[in-house]
């Protein structure tokens, strides 16, 4: 046994170096660009004065060669401009990609639990495996999980923590993609770190509308005023300079065309906000997506999620377009161009009538975009498993005969790998009564079969060597706690929760009911009474019922013709320790720490001969 732990210990050092080997290797890629920088900088700084020496001196001069010199010089600075931009984008990138693979890291570790997206907003009162499995909130899946930055894919990475089977079809075909994705880990290391670079919680939706919508007006009408008087004041202007002109004539075009900017500028700037909001996150979607179609992604699942990108129109090439008139609005925000570019050319009339145009050719296609990138999120998600868990497994699902649940070396994906003992489950219809002492294990048990399960639904891995489950609705009744407001006791929390259990069943429908100190909160007398009645009403044919209690006098159900097995957790003491294996046994348990655990805690008095 002790080979086997050290065997496993050693294959979860191998995935946890394979993260720290990536993440020395960009820190050293981050160290060059670092020096690179370094040396932009100076090189700019050095060679902006000399070229305004070389051009002046030669102007004043009348020297050629000096002249000359300087143009060069300023060719050499725009290059280094452009070098320098194009350096500090990668700089910021790499700075993403170390987060990311920090992020990888801190699951090895429990420093996840830091993170402040939790999921909290998505828990729902009324469905108690949110809180009972910690789904949702701090230190729960949501948190182990979520890669997604957009308000979108959080939203559909919990939908698909829901606790409740979704179309099988759909379910392997997530389960297709994650599979992929596993055997590219720096591909998925990419693609999550160009989504960390939107903004937090970015709302894609209210955008896909908007982009959808066609501009008000006629765009023939705009399009056509904007040609006619921008080529009209163009060759005016070319006429008096190069032919001797008359300059009234070019003076009256552009004070005319100005004035039609400032009188159409309301409704300009109404129907271009959209590009000065998203002209970053549109740089940032382009790369998205350039990234995705390059990426070695060729299975049918992700053929299938990938297809809005390529039909009707092509992605990259609409949000390139989209890019390049969202920088040409943004030029109108300087003053000095404003009046030139609308003067000459009715700028904002040519601004508007392309984003028109724009929107009729690609807007309908832009939420096809927008929604792969949300479920790519949720793919890259639910990967985050088998990037960081060496023993895992995508669960099989058994579609007919009666409900069961299969699993071998099962952990709770919340407990780090070392730190998680696996346990096998072996169950189909019918109830398992756990017993065991405080603290041994019971509910962390129960809640690794409940977590699994939703990761199952989830069509992400499980934590297990192997799992196999019926599609069931899971009910929980775990974490309960009184309602003072409400007037509702801890003890009437659970009666109302084991109600709705007992009504879903009779739908006759697959059930994972999971119940943990079965009426805690009443006397031990009417305690059994009541439990025994519950497990005798849900140990059902289309059910597996869990429960674990502290009454050893549930243990004996199976003698009165209920399909009732036992099993139990115990504990062994080494001198003043308490001591705890956390595997799972077959039978009941036989033995109680609660006085132990009360001497220790200087409550109760040692016992005297």
């Amino acid at each position: 046994m002790l080979s086997g732990i050290v065997d496993s210990l050693k294959e979860f050092l191998m995935k946890k170096d394979f993260y720290e080997n990536v993440r020395e290797h960009a820190l050293a890629h981050a160290h060059t660009q670092d020096t690179w920088r370094t040396r932009f900088i100076l090189a700019r700084t050095a060679v902006f004065p000399l070229m305004l020496v070389a051009l002046l001196h030669g102007y004043d001069c009348g020297s050629v060669e000096e002249l000359m010199l300087g143009g060069f010089l300023l060719l050499l600075f725009a290059v280094l401009v452009l070098r320098h931009r194009r350096l500090e984008r990668r700089r910021i990138f790499t700075q993403a990609y170390l987060g990311v693979v920090g992020e990888h890291l801190a699951r090895f570790c429990g420093e996840w639990k830091k993170s402040p997206v939790d999921g909290g907003a998505y828990l729902r009162e009324k469905c108690p495996p949110d809180r009972d499995l910690h789904i949702f909130g701090g230190a729960s899946l949501y948190q182990y999980l979520c890669a997604a930055h957009t308000r979108m894919g959080r939203d559909r990475l919990a939908a698909a923590l829901s606790a409740t089977p979704q179309d099988l079809a759909r379910i392997r075909r997530r389960q297709a993609a994650v599979a992929e994705l596993l055997a590219h880990p720096l591909l998925a290391l990419e693609l999550e770190a160009r989504g960390a670079l939107l903004p937090d919680a970015h709302d894609t939706r209210a955008l896909a509308k908007e982009l959808a919508q066609p501009l008000k007006g006629s765009l023939k009408l705009i399009s056509c005023i904007g040609i006619v008087l921008a080529n009209a004041c163009v060759w005016s202007f070319f006429w008096a300079v190069f032919f001797d002109g008359s300059w009234p004539i070019p003076i009256a075009l552009f004070t005319f065309n100005l004035t039609m900017a400032m009188a159409f500028f309301p409704r300009t700037q109404r129907e271009l906000a959209p590009l000065g909001r998203m002209a970053r996150a549109l740089r940032l979607y382009g790369r998205i997506f350039r990234a995705l179609e390059r990426a070695p992604l060729r299975s049918s699942a992700f053929h299938a999620i990938l297809a809005p990108l390529f039909a009707p129109v092509r992605a990259t090439i609409g949000l390139g377009r989209l890019t390049i008139l969202a920088d040409c609005a943004a030029m109108r925000r300087n003053f000095f161009f404003f009046i030139l570019a609308n003067g000459i050319l009715l700028w904002d009339f040519h601004c508007m009538a392309y984003f028109s145009h724009w929107r009729k050719g690609y807007g309908a296609a832009a939420a096809g975009w927008l929604k792969v990138w949300a479920e790519m999120e949720v793919l890259l998600s639910l990967a985050r498993v088998g990037h960081t868990r060496e023993v895992h497994t995508f669960p099989r699902f058994a579609e007919e005969g009666a409900p069961q649940l299969m699993a071998e070396d099962a952990t709770l994906l919340l407990l780090t790998e070392e730190t998680a003992t696996p346990n096998d489950a072996q169950l189909t219809a019918g109830t398992l009564v756990i017993t065991g002492s405080n603290m041994s294990g019971k509910t962390t048990y129960m809640r690794c079969l409940g977590s699994n399960a939703v990761l199952a639904y989830a069509g992400a891995p499980v934590c297990a060597r192997s799992f196999t489950l019926t599609p069931m609705a899971i009910y929980t009744s775990i974490q309960i706690s009184d309602d003072l407001a409400g007037g509702i006791s801890t003890f009437y929390a659970e009666l109302l929760r084991i109600k709705k259990m007992m009504v879903y069943s009779k739908r006759g429908k697959p059930m994972l009911i999971l119940i943990d100190e079965i009426f805690r909160g009443t006397n031990s007398a009417d305690r059994i009474v009541g439990a025994r009645e519950a497990i005798r009403r849900l140990t059902l044919p289309h059910a597996i019922t869990v429960v674990t209690t502290h009454d050893f006098e549930l243990c004996d159900l199976g003698r009165e013709g209920i399909p009732v097995t036992n099993a139990h957790f115990e504990e062994h003491y080494e001198g003043d320790k308490i001591l705890f294996d956390f595997k799972m046994r077959a039978g009941r348990c036989h033995t109680t720490n609660a006085q132990y655990l009360l001497r220790m805690a200087g409550i109760m008095g040692e016992e005297r001969g």
